[in-house]
């Protein structure tokens, strides 16, 4: 039975909507798109001309097609193999951002692609080029990730700019490797501005936010309790320090008594701020699960928590 549903609460990782049990997020929503330009491309090879990136007509005022030229696709076997591995690594990258910031990262990625392509005069259509920056940014994220036969990501990688440097020199096609490289360029600043690639430090991050959301952090500060996290609050409602007198077994000298309160080794700066830092990130995992923490996060999350298990050794 045919059912329609859009979630109630919205987190990183829920869907846009529901149809039946399919979640259309935003790999699903693109690749799906591309598969009806299809079918309607066989039903009439016209009908998809209005999306298609075409340098005079962006120039006469069509801007729309700066962003709708990758839905655009004519049926074959390689479209549709090109469709399925967008798709796959889609999926990846958008469970890293999440469906708004994956839906940024696709709209940079046609978009200013896309006025270069207009400045050069270069006709571009089709979800190929959108698949290879998807596929790039993966590898970049996931350089020793092992495909076929032991291969590493990032030799395959290579391997593929390389053969369509060889194909466009082939063609005579200079113009086109300058758009090719451009491209590549934008999709790995963009993904190391939005938190990926952290294994890629030589790659520039704009400096406009990428890491996904404010962290909190900081020893513990004057004031009121309120605002930090739960956690932070229950361990500031503890006891109070036992401090040793003459009153006590350690303060005559005497044996101390089993049980009792042993003096605690200071607690440096940094520690407390790790402390900090981890509470805010379970508190946003306890709030919206784990898909609701952004790729430079889950990294911090692993730090943090290696570094506290360190700590209490």
């Amino acid at each position: 039975r045919f059912s329609f549903s859009v979630p109630e609460r919205r987190h990183a990782g829920d869907p846009w909507f529901r149809i039946g049990q399919l979640d259309v997020n935003t790999t699903v929503l693109i690749a799906g798109l591309c598969v009806l330009s299809m079918f309607v491309w066989a039903a009439d090879p016209n009908a998809l001309q209005a999306l298609y990136l075409i340098p005079d007509d962006v120039k006469g005022g069509q801007v729309w097609r700066l962003l709708t030229w990758p839905l655009a696709n004519e049926p074959s076997l390689w479209t549709a193999i090109t469709i399925a591995i967008f798709w796959y690594f889609g999926r990846e990258i958008e469970g890293l951002l999440g469906r708004v910031r994956f839906a940024v990262l696709l709209t940079v990625l046609a978009v200013v692609p896309g006025i270069l392509a207009t400045l050069l005069d270069i006709p571009v259509v089709g979800i190929r080029p959108l698949e290879f920056g998807v596929f790039l940014i993966f590898i970049a994220e996931y350089p020793y990730a092992r495909f076929f036969f032991g291969i590493p990501a990032w030799v395959l990688g290579a391997v593929f700019v390389g053969i369509e440097v060889l194909q466009l020199l082939g063609l005579r096609r200079e113009d086109e490797i300058v758009l090719l490289f451009a491209s590549i360029a934008v999709a790995a600043v963009t993904a190391r501005t939005m938190g990926l690639a952290q294994s890629l430090p030589w790659i520039p991050a704009l400096p406009i936010g990428g890491g996904g959301g404010s962290r909190r952090s900081g020893g513990a500060s004057s004031g009121s309790s309120k605002g930090r996290p739960a956690r932070q609050r229950r361990r500031d409602r503890g006891g109070g320090d036992v401090v040793a007198g003459p009153w006590s077994a350690a303060g005559r000298g005497g044996p101390t008594r089993v049980g009792a309160a042993l003096p605690q080794p200071p607690v440096s700066p940094e520690a407390l701020a790790d402390q900090d830092a981890l509470d805010a990130l379970l508190d946003k995992i306890a709030a919206g699960g784990m898909d609701s923490l952004s790729g430079d996060e889950k990294r911090r999350l692993n730090d943090l928590s290696k570094r506290m298990r360190g700590n209490r050794r």
